[in-house]
């Protein structure tokens, strides 16, 4: 689905004529496993050109390929874990490509670079996109690396387009695109008590992330009048997820117990749903309930149908994941997404503008933008706000019970 702003979601994006993506031996001299740019999309125009290391030149302005000379060039620096999670970096570079034949002009450059694995070196990493003329930086994944990036990138203004989750590192010019936990929870106790459920338990692992559900629980339920009846954080494997959801089946017995939210995905998700029943759960009465984790494993569960979780918009993530595949003749992982809206982001802000169109007005546009996870916008404290689905796991299928929201009301947050 093409990055467009809201109001405008039908508009065709303009073709590309010419894509240009450097990769090349002296920014990646970092990188353990350096990926090779991945072919172009089956149509459109020919193969992404990468021009040999020692053709490219250091201009006043920064890095500049020998073909690219006298262009008001838009450069792109991406920062990627090839070091650390080379399969995830490899997919979000693919992606980033993808979106500069989709989306890009022929003065857009991409320039890679690893972010290493912690916020130091993120930090270096970014200094050098600064040094190598980098208008904007997108990545890194890492909530450290995102931290380190902005650091540098504040002090010249550059913006950030991370892909931490983490709100505490957004905000002066970084902005996270990914995907929210708390707004997550938000959308799915809103529609539960929508629905008049006023009583959930909770079920979650014992590390960050549960501990983030459990408050962002607590907080969106006091605001909606919802009751949490019990809360079993537990290690996460297989057996003490399967103890912990036994437990709490017994603890409910009898209790006015409506929702069990099940923060979980993979095969604790799949221990806990066959548990909960086990245990006497009857789910005519109890809905079960998770969050966009549970996308690639509600279904495979019998014992979690019938059950509600909050994803980004299904029939858009349907599209690009067919464009990628057709692209490269492989599924795209969860992530590349991330990696394509943010280069299509940076497309379309410096379409008419160049680098002048990075301004933190345009990324904060209150309408944003719609991309292949759906609506989306920024706010001013860097945090991502998106269009999200509620959907209904069924036997054969799963099915939307309450479609995302094509476009954002017109003030707030």
């Amino acid at each position: 689905m093409a990055i467009a702003k809201s109001s405008a979601r039908t508009r065709v994006a303009p073709s590309l004529k010419t894509t240009v993506a450097v990769s090349f031996a002296a920014l990646m001299a970092a990188c353990a496993t350096a990926p090779s740019p991945g072919p172009g999309p089956s149509t459109g125009p020919g193969p992404v050109t990468t021009p040999p290391p020692d053709s490219i030149v250091q201009s006043r302005d920064g890095v500049t390929p020998p073909f690219m000379r006298g262009r008001q060039i838009v450069r792109v620096g991406l920062l990627l874990p090839f070091s650390i999670r080379p399969q995830d970096a490899a997919a979000l570079y693919n992606a980033a490509e993808l979106a500069l034949f989709d989306h890009g002009n022929q003065n857009t450059l991409l320039i890679p670079r690893d972010a290493g694995s912690d916020e130091a070196s993120a930090n270096a990493a970014a200094r050098a996109l600064l040094n190598d003329g980098a208008d904007i930086i997108i990545g890194p994944v890492l909530r450290e690396g995102v931290a380190g990036a902005a650091n540098a990138a504040r002090s010249q203004n550059v913006p950030v387009i991370g892909f931490s989750s983490d709100r505490t590192v957004g905000g002066n010019g970084a902005y996270l695109l990914s995907f929210q936990l708390e707004d997550e929870i938000t959308r799915i106790v809103a529609y539960a008590a929508a629905q008049n459920i006023r009583s959930i338990a909770l079920l979650a692992p014992s590390n960050e992330y549960g501990r983030r559900v459990e408050s962002a629980l607590r907080a969106e339920a006091q605001a909606r009048g919802v009751t949490i009846v019990q809360a079993q954080l537990y290690n996460r494997t297989d057996a003490d997820a399967s103890a912990a959801a036994t437990a709490l089946a017994g603890a409910i017995q009898g209790s006015p117990v409506q929702g069990i939210l099940i923060a979980e995905s993979g095969t604790p998700l799949r221990a806990i749903g066959a548990a909960l029943v086990r245990g006497g759960v009857d789910q005519r009465r109890i809905r079960f309930m998770g969050t966009s984790v549970w996308a690639a494993d509600a279904q495979r569960e019998p014992t979690l149908a019938g059950g509600w979780y909050v994803a980004p918009d299904p029939t858009a993530r349907t599209d690009f994941e067919s464009r990628y595949q057709a692209a490269f003749g492989v599924a795209p992982t969860r992530l590349s997404s991330l990696g394509y809206d943010a280069v299509a982001l940076a497309a379309l802000l410096s379409r008419d503008r160049g680098a002048q169109g990075f301004g933190r007005a345009a990324i904060e546009n209150s309408e944003g933008f719609a991309g292949s996870d759906g609506l989306f916008r920024f706010g001013s404290n860097g945090a991502i706000q998106r269009g999200l689905a509620i959907i209904e796991v069924r036997p054969t299928e799963v099915t939307v019970l309450d479609a995302a929201p094509r476009r954002f009301p017109a003030s707030g947050t």
